[in-house]
Parts: C-alpha cells; structure tokens; sequence
C-alpha cells in the first residue's frame, strides 16, 4: 500500500497520484519550538521582535497582527530598533529531538515554515498601511530590513536543514488579497521577489523540495514564483485561473490549494455535504491532470471538535472519491 508521503511526492514531481492529497494527511507542518515567531502558537503574544499577535474567533482563531500597536514608526530608524535574536545561543539539538517526537516521517512529509515572509514581517513592525509607505517612500531602507531579515532566515534554513532535515521548506509572504496584488507587480518584481529567491534557493542546496505560500489572487506573479525555485503553489486559491495555470505551467508548478474558501464549504456550520461537494468540485476541476493537491482552508476554535471533524470530511472524501475521478 503506497504511504500517503508517496502519493503527494507523486503529484509534487508532477505525475498523477493514487488518490488526490490532502494537506491533513499527506503534510506533518512544523517551525520551531525555539522561534517565537508570532507569539505563542493558537493563543498570540508577544515574538523574539517584541511585536505583538493576536489570535481571535472573528479570524478563525488565526494568528494576525496587531493593528493598533506596532514597534516600528520610522523605517529609516529599523537598525536601532530591530534586534535579531543569537541563533548560535538556542539548543537545536534539543529543540528539534523535542519537536519531531511524534513526527511520522515514514508516513508524511515534514514540511517546515521559518519565519512570517519580509512584507507581513514588515507589516508586523509597522502596520499595514504604514509598510506599504514606506516600500514607496523609502524602498532603499525597506530593501535594506529586508536583505537583513533574509540573512537571518536563510541562518535559520541552515540549522533546520541540520537538525530537523525536513523535506519541504515553505517559503511564505501573503502579498495578495481577493482581487490583486497589495501594490504593482514592479514593486514587488523590485523589493520582495529577489529575498524570496535567495531563501528558496538556499533551501533547494540543502536538498529541500521549495514549496511558495501566497494566498489571494496572484495569477500575475506565477512565472515569478516558479522562478524562485518553488515546485510547489500553497494555498492557490479559486480566484486565480487555476485550469490555465495547471495547463501553462503543469510541468513546472504542482498545484496545492483550489478550495473555495468564500463558499458555505468554509463555514464554521459547514454541514457535512457542503464540505463533501467541494472535494469532488476541486478533483474533478483540478485533479484530472494530476499535479494538484488539496489544501481546505478550514478554521475554527481548536477546542471546537467539529473542527477536527470537518477536516476529517475533507480527508475521508480526498480517498472515497478517487475511484470515480
């Protein structure tokens, strides 16, 4: 019986797999426990930058940043109040023996995330609409926290690489909302995208499959991403021309997403039908050409059970429907 690892590998080297996979099965997700990266995980807080997170049932209990208290007012100011912490100070060997415990490698793929991306890092320090002045205002200085944020993240690719040796490193930056890009394609072509490929491509020489997390629409800056060195495409969302993408790029780009997240399928009262009609809807809209993977954007209280629930409704149909596709 092929492993759930194995079927995802199949659909990731762009062939077709067994039965569609599914984020919850085929992926074991990690950062590490010795990164305070947004405060602690499902409840927020203060991180190693000392900008603050919140975690909220109006955003499905996900983390976001603070909008009323930021850290950084002045860009031009980042040296003197951005402090990178001693990476060499932190015991990896017992961070990572600590979190890969109940890892199952042999049946998952363990997929790590470093750091929040440099722009909602810098969103993080400043505020949205603040950052976004200065990538305009000041792009030089912007690209400066960004070129040494980046050092530090690919420090960090380094020792999981050593210590965690994961299969997938995701290289994440939500840049997009529902309709388009947060700014022009040139400014993000011009200060995010050169980081981005500098962490992807150290990730892929320590042997890493390179996987570009961005959610909205983002159709404009595909030949972008695949340029990095990503393989893979998370959360790829239905606003995008996902069928166009999979023809133009499907030896190039494994999709991982396709879920409507703006549908009653998203839902906290999501009924079990509703959850069920979006699996076939993505296999039979996505999954016929092989290189897609599902990726159901669930939140919901992680006390609530009908959380786990719903996305055990994803999983079991991801397996149930593969006959009939």
């Amino acid at each position: 019986m092929i492993k759930e690892r194995e079927n995802a590998l199949l659909a990731i080297n762009h062939g077709k797999p067994y039965w569609t996979p599914c984020f919850y099965d085929a992926y074991s997700p990690m950062g590490s426990s010795l990164l305070n990266d947004q405060g602690e995980f499902g409840k927020g807080g203060r991180d190693m930058f000392g900008s603050l997170w919140l975690v909220t049932a109006d955003t499905g209990y996900q983390t976001i940043h603070s909008p009323n208290e930021h850290i950084l007012d002045d860009i031009t100011q980042w040296r003197e109040v951005i402090k990178f912490p001693d990476l060499e100070s932190m015991d990896w060997h017992g961070g990572s023996e600590r979190d890969l415990y109940r890892v199952d490698r042999d049946n998952k793929l363990v997929c790590i995330f470093t750091l929040t991306g440099n722009f909602n890092r810098l969103e993080a320090f400043m505020g949205t609409c603040e950052a976004m002045i200065a990538m305009y205002e000041e792009p030089d200085e912007v690209n400066a926290l960004f070129t040494a944020y980046t050092d530090f993240r690919i420090k960090i690719i380094d020792k999981y690489a050593e210590y965690y040796k994961p299969d997938i490193y995701v290289n994440g930056d939500d840049v997009a909302t529902s309709t388009g890009l947060f700014f022009a394609p040139e400014v993000y072509r011009k200060l995010i995208w050169p980081h981005e490929k500098r962490l992807a491509q150290a990730a892929l020489a320590k042997g890493m499959i390179v996987e570009h997390h961005v959610c909205g629409k983002v159709d404009e800056i595909i030949p972008d991403i695949i340029a990095t060195g990503a393989s893979i495409w998370q959360t790829a969302q239905q606003m995008n021309d996902l069928t166009g993408i999979q023809e133009k790029y499907g030896d190039k780009l494994c999709i991982h997403g396709g879920w409507d997240s703006y549908s009653a399928c998203s839902l906290t009262n999501a009924s079990e039908e509703d959850i069920r009609a979006e699996v076939r809807r993505c296999i039979d809209t996505y999954g016929q050409r092989g290189n897609f993977m599902l990726f159901p954007i669930i939140f919901g209280d992680p006390a609530d059970p009908r959380t786990d629930l719903r996305r055990s409704w994803c999983s079991d149909e991801c397996r149930k429907y593969k006959a009939i596709c």
